[in-house]
């Protein structure tokens, strides 16, 4: 289970190391993505200074996202090293403790934890999330759908006709130019 109990970790610290299951991560009905079986988490949790959990380690999964040009579903490896801090929420102020965390020298992702539990599948569905590109594609050359009739263009083309390219009026005199025999 990916649920730590913080007063259980010992001195030196906790190795972790868990399959990731789409009821732990909370993924269950998510629509950006499909998390397929084979993914872990290997990590090393640790308190520091007292109350501060810090989380560290691989996270490596397989998700079935859609493809943001032809729409269909593909698998994509998603990898990210973790090495994240998580602060205990005060209950009377929680604003204005997150606007007091300095960060330092280094960029460094702080979280926040509430009562004796940190949540590591809540931890991993985010990272899952923050991995995943901004403009997904099932490859690099994907053609796309047809904007007339909508089919899959990976799949052959569709036999509708070739739009004209708008013509801009203004441009008529640089083509004569370029073409003079063009009218």
């Amino acid at each position: 289970m990916l649920v730590v109990d913080i007063p259980r970790i010992a001195p030196e610290g906790l190795d972790l190391d868990e399959e990731l299951a789409p009821e732990a991560l909370h993924v269950e009905e998510e629509e950006d993505f499909v998390l397929l079986p084979g993914g872990r988490l290997r990590c090393h949790v640790e308190i520091v200074d007292g109350t501060t959990v810090h989380v560290r380690g691989p996270l490596a999964g397989r998700v079935e996202v859609e493809c943001g040009r032809c729409l269909d579903r593909y698998p994509l490896d998603v990898g990210v090293e973790l090495d994240l801090f998580y602060l205990p929420r005060l209950a009377d102020r929680p604003e204005e403790q997150e606007e007091e965390v300095g960060l330092g020298d280094h960029e460094v992702v702080v979280g926040y934890y509430e009562g004796e539990q940190l949540d590591l599948g809540e931890v991993a569905r985010e990272q899952i999330f923050l991995a995943l590109p901004y403009k997904r594609l099932c490859r690099e050359d994907c053609a796309g759908l047809c904007p007339t009739c909508g089919r899959n263009l990976n799949q052959g083309a569709c036999g509708c006709p070739e739009e004209p390219e708008p013509v801009d009026s203004r441009l008529e005199p640089l083509r004569r130019l370029v073409d003079p025999d063009r009218h």
